[in-house]
């Protein structure tokens, strides 16, 4: 028997049997009669306008409620992954009584929440454990099938933690049957510890629920270490690679890149929104390593690696740009929608100088917002609006111990609408997905909804967006004083360098120390002359240190010796110039010329 024409009818087998599954999934659910669910207000905006039909549907007949509810519980920011993709957390266990929730609306709501990032590369986190309500095959397969292709495409990864084995089978079966290409980008995350090796996990707000689950499958929760080994640039205090005012010039990463995308990359689609594969970046950061190199030709790499070695060089410093006790005071910031003259003095004249601790920093800041003005002035061409690049930037300036309030700071979505306490009789209760309900804690502060910050005030969105529009006022000192800098450099480069200063005449109680060998002791003819009619009338003596070697030595030098040795040194120069042509050979000429050289002693 021919192994080969088995293992064909088995594959032919398989197939035939996935076309089944598949075909089986579309007759249940487009055939099958639909199931009950309750009345709600997106059964009164069917045949509206897109657009109208959203804000219906976030308005819904509850004021609201749900959608605030989806933005800050169930489908959660959480900074960025190790590769400044912005990532999103969903949590199965803050899913609702679907018996008094219409879940067609809380779908469109889920679609309405990616929109805000499915522009750009993203990632999701999905934490399966704990569901207190189970949502159906069909929904599950209809939110599978309206995820279409923008949705998809920049989804660089989906971490499904503590999946069921239902939750598994079911996945497995719909991406082999309806997206095999959308298959590879899921994986399955039995711990915390397995997902911190993907992801930051400092980073994002995880449920209590979550914890607790967790707590069945491991004792401990392990993050590994990424710092890795000292590194010439990234990770580097900004001090120590531009000098405390930025007198170093700014480091090799940024340089090299802010100069090769202001020059070819300022027309480039989505800039800054886009995530090269990790292993090209860090082969990028290889050769920045690497003894010997200094700078990186980005013309091999491409534009949006640059940017992402950009992004990733500021995220990685051990400051961050933007620290946690500053954010109260950018909180404070007049609103640049309705006050853009107050708002912009207030950044230059408050959160700028704040910020600039040690000073390099507003330096740095003024070099990278000069290149997200220039992109934003193409955004007729390259689709990046100022509010498009605050928003790539923004999770790169903070790092906190407090995920929740770095996200806060970043966050791109916020409703005005105040929670109300409607939905919370809606969680809890009901019938778990896992084996492990009596885990699930019944305290209703995990899911208290109540009133949160004002998400209307200004954050780090809002600030970097008024950095962009109002760049020249903003940055206008910050400009000035690094012209005048470079001025100071210049005039310090050009000017000459100082003669070194002449030695104090000796006192006559001083003793007289002789340097040999330094070069740095001169003498002219009458302070020679002094010394020695000194000598012969005091008898002195002088010490001759040799600082070439370990021991000082010392011996009793007298006025006939240092006579007799410059002598020696006056004719032995005299020589020298007769041999190279400087001097007369007439013999009353080398005596004027003798007459006219200062010879400057070793000895003295």
């Amino acid at each position: 028997m021919n192994p080969g024409n088995g293992f064909a009818d088995f594959a032919k087998k398989f197939n035939q049997f996935g076309n089944q599954l598949g075909n089986n999934f579309k007759r249940v659910f487009n055939e099958g009669p639909a199931a009950p669910r309750p009345v709600s207000s997106s059964d009164d905006v069917l045949g509206l306008a897109a657009e109208a039909f959203r804000e219906a549907t976030i308005e819904g007949n509850d004021g609201g409620e749900l959608a605030t509810y989806v933005n800050e519980k169930l489908v959660c920011e959480a900074g960025v992954d190790y590769d400044s993709r912005p990532m999103l957390v969903f949590s199965a266990c803050r899913l609702l009584n679907p018996d008094v929730v219409d879940y067609d609306r809380l779908l469109n709501l889920i679609l309405f929440r990616l929109e805000d990032f499915v522009e750009s590369d993203y990632t999701i986190v999905l934490f399966a454990a704990n569901a207190r309500y189970k949502p159906t095959v069909k929904w599950m397969y209809t939110a599978y099938r309206r995820l279409g292709r923008k949705y998809k495409k920049n989804l660089k990864a989906l971490y499904i933690v503590h999946p069921s084995k239902w939750v598994q089978i079911l996945m497995t079966a719909m991406n082999a049957v309806l997206s095999p290409k959308f298959a590879r980008k899921v994986q399955w995350i039995d711990t915390l510890s397995e997902l911190a090796q993907f992801v930051p996990i400092d980073q994002i707000n995880i449920p209590p629920e979550v914890y607790q689950f967790n707590a069945t499958k491991e004792a401990e929760i392990k993050i590994p270490s990424h710092t890795g080994p000292s590194s010439r640039f990234f990770g580097v205090p900004l001090e120590q690679l531009m000098g405390m005012h930025g007198e170093l010039g700014l480091p090799p990463p940024v340089a090299d890149a802010v100069d090769y995308l202001y020059t070819h990359a300022l027309s480039v689609q989505d800039l800054f929104r886009r995530s090269p594969p990790s292993t090209t970046l860090q082969k990028v950061r290889n050769q920045y390593e690497a003894e010997g190199h200094i700078s990186v030709t980005y013309a091999v790499w491409g534009e949006h690696v640059a940017a992402a070695i950009l992004k990733t060089w500021c995220r990685e410093l051990p400051q961050p740009i933007i620290p946690a006790h500053y954010y109260e005071l950018i909180r404070q910031m007049p609103d640049p929608e309705l006050q853009p003259e107050q708002s912009a003095a207030y950044v230059r004249d408050v959160v700028l100088p704040a910020l600039s601790d040690p000073p390099c920093v507003a330096l740095l800041l003024a070099a990278l917002f000069g290149l997200l003005r220039a992109i934003s002035d193409h955004s007729g061409g390259n689709n990046m609006t100022s509010g498009r690049l605050a928003t790539a930037w923004a999770p790169n300036f903070v790092r906190s111990s407090q995920p929740d309030v770095d996200i806060s700071m970043c966050s791109v979505t916020r409703f005005s609408q105040t929670p109300a306490m409607g939905l919370r009789g809606h969680i809890g209760g009901g019938s778990s997905d896992n084996d492990d309900d009596s885990n699930v804690s019944e305290d209703e502060d995990v899911l208290d909804l109540a009133e949160p910050d004002n998400e209307n005030r200004p954050n780090i969105v809002t600030l970097a967006k008024l950095m962009i529009d109002q760049y020249q006022t903003v940055f206008k000192p910050t400009l000035e004083a690094a012209e005048a800098m470079t001025r100071q450099q210049a005039r310090k480069a050009s000017a000459p360098p100082l003669k070194p200063p002449r030695r104090n005449q000796p006192t006559d109680d001083a003793p007289i120390a002789i340097v040999a060998g330094s070069g740095l002791v001169q003498a002219s003819d009458e302070d020679i002359a002094a010394l020695v009619a000194e000598m012969d009338k005091a008898d002195l003596t002088l010490e001759v240190v040799d600082n070439a070697k370990s021991s000082s030595l010392a011996k009793l030098v007298t006025a006939d010796d240092i006579t007799r040795r410059l002598q020696a040194e006056q004719e032995a120069a005299i020589r020298s110039a007769e041999e190279q042509g400087a001097l007369s050979t007439v013999d009353g000429d080398n005596q004027a010329a003798s007459e006219d050289i200062v010879i400057v002693s070793d000895f003295v």
